[in-house]
């Protein structure tokens, strides 16, 4: 049986590696790729990294560079021919033009139709988007989800099938004693330094971060990204008296934001929730654990269930309660336990494995129950 994935996210080899794990499960897998995406990294060439298990399918795209925004030039049927799918798992926002591009291959040709829920938040779509979406999730015979908000929601927006887990992935290993400690270096980082990896927008939280800093003396923060709050959060750092504590790197790529996840004393994720906005996952908690760094976030959408007992839950907005965590962190007993949870619960949950067990479940079950709606 073979699989025809459809996503940008693939265009990177380091986001394959579910699917070399789906491939080793039996499945014959064709990742079909843009082979360019701009993102807020810049733009992105297609990696033509050896298949190691799957097939790679390189195609133009047009539109925006957004889930929802863009579609493959040659189309999706022909990609389908390419690798004879049996099954097309659409790697993207069930609303967009690729979507509908996979869909309508499905409806066509009797395919099964997996499609992906991480939205987490109820959005009504404007046209076209609307009536695309009603036809995507009419066509699909099963969802992939990452969380109990984003089942709901998708169940909302349309969809009544079966749904299976399907988180964001790591196969990330703590680094060694040498790797974290030129990472350190490298950034100056004195102990305890705790960091946030991310955006800097409003609903990441990153100011209730400098507020608990500043409450928590001798603590040090490092703060790896990029967005329209920096210039704000650098002048709020020097209110708060803790500009020579806090360190702005600006944006880096994603191989060094996790470098610097792996030798932080704590990675700090203090997002709040915004009246269109609520946290879908937090893929650098995941990371941590892998890591086995600890982690402090706030309940936020779906970080508690992502989280459960591998870190420490505060309120939204309270950098009182934020700060008592951070003062826990320091005590090495806590750090200890919290790194040693964390790598359990990513390697039972959040390895490439455990999602591609259940993407072929899936696969598997669109396939079995014959040709879409």
């Amino acid at each position: 049986m073979n699989v025809l994935v459809v996503g940008h996210s693939q265009i990177r080899d380091t986001n394959r590696e579910p699917y070399r794990a789906l491939a080793r499960l039996g499945l014959g897998v064709s990742l079909l790729v843009p082979n360019r995406w701009r993102s807020t990294f810049g733009t992105i060439d297609v990696e033509r990294a050896p298949a190691a298990g799957v097939d790679l399918i390189v195609q133009r795209i047009a539109g925006r560079h957004h889930s929802n925004m863009y579609w493959y030039v040659d189309g999706v049927a022909a990609a389908a021919t390419a690798c004879g799918a049996h099954a097309i798992y659409v790697d993207e926002d069930p609303a967009g033009f690729a979507a509908l591009q996979a869909a309508r291959v499905a409806r066509r040709r009797g395919l099964g139709l997996v499609v992906l829920a991480v939205q987490n938040i109820f959005k009504r779509y404007p046209p076209p988007f609307a009536t695309i979406q009603r036809f995507v999730l009419n066509t699909a015979r099963a969802a992939v989800t990452n969380s109990a908000d984003a089942t709901a929601t998708l169940c909302r927006r349309g969809y009544s099938g079966p749904f299976f887990a399907k988180p964001l992935t790591t196969d990330l290993q703590p680094p060694d004693r040498a790797a974290r400690d030129a990472v350190r270096d490298r950034y100056a980082m004195r102990t305890p330094t705790f960091g946030f990896v991310g955006r800097l927008v409003k609903e990441k939280g990153v100011d209730v971060f400098l507020d608990a800093l500043a409450a928590v003396p001798g603590a040090h923060g490092l703060i790896v990204g990029d967005g329209p709050e920096r210039a704000e959060l650098t002048a709020r750092a020097g209110r708060l008296g803790i500009a020579e504590r806090v360190r702005f790197t600006g944006a880096r790529s994603p191989e060094e934001a996790t470098n610097v996840i792996g030798a932080l004393d704590a990675l700090v994720l203090p997002s709040r929730t915004m009246p269109n906005w609520s946290e879908q996952f937090g893929r650098v908690l995941v990371e941590a654990m892998a890591a086995g760094t600890p982690l402090v976030a706030s309940a936020s959408g779906a970080i508690p269930e992502v989280l459960g007992h591998a870190g420490i839950l505060v309120a939204e907005g309270r950098a009182d309660d934020l700060a008592r965590a951070l003062v826990r962190l320091q005590d090495p007993a806590v750090a200890a336990e919290l790194s040693a949870r964390g790598r359990a619960r990513a390697a039972e949950r959040y390895s490439s494995r455990a999602a591609a067990l259940e993407l072929d479940r899936a696969i598997r079950h669109t396939i079995s129950n014959g040709a879409p709606r």
